[in-house]
């Protein structure tokens, strides 16, 4: 493993510890390049693009979603190419306010997610998130369908 890619393992690992995992928003300025892209089903209608829509966004969720107190983060899988970083985690968070417009549940839902990371000068620029998070997906249906299938 070169040390570019040590480096890059150690930021992504910082990123979903902190920011996804522990929800501190403040480390995002730390391992998020100001101009960041972001595909994930928390925009279902485009790319997140950039810093602040990203801590925004993802402010929003971790409020509604917050980590069920004594549950830590698993990361399953962690791996690094060149300017690559590939982390596959679980979690489970209780569904504890609207989100979306959808009312609170008090749910536990699992989350499964695959994170694909392109850093360049020591921040993620790129991060494009693939999931299994079917009880999240039904929960939400009826608000991000009509975004969705238009």
């Amino acid at each position: 493993m070169t040390e570019i890619e040590s480096q890059n393992l150690a930021i992504a690992r910082t990123f979903i510890e902190q920011f996804l995992g522990k929800g501190n928003i403040s480390i995002a300025e730390q391992v998020l390049n100001e101009q960041v892209q972001v595909t994930t089903g928390l925009k279902p209608d485009g790319s997140i693009n950039g810093l602040e829509e990203y801590q925004q966004i993802f402010s929003a969720f971790y409020d509604a979603f917050p980590p069920i107190p004594g549950s830590e983060m698993i990361i399953e899988d962690m791996f690094a190419a060149v300017d690559r970083v590939v982390v596959r985690f679980r979690s489970v968070q209780k569904h504890a306010k609207d989100f979306f417009g959808v009312a609170a549940t008090n749910r536990d839902i699992t989350f499964v997610e695959t994170h694909v990371m392109r850093l360049h000068n020591g921040k993620i620029i790129e991060n494009v998130v693939s999931a299994t998070n079917l009880e999240f997906e039904m929960l939400m249906a009826p608000v991000l369908t009509p975004l969705i299938l238009k």
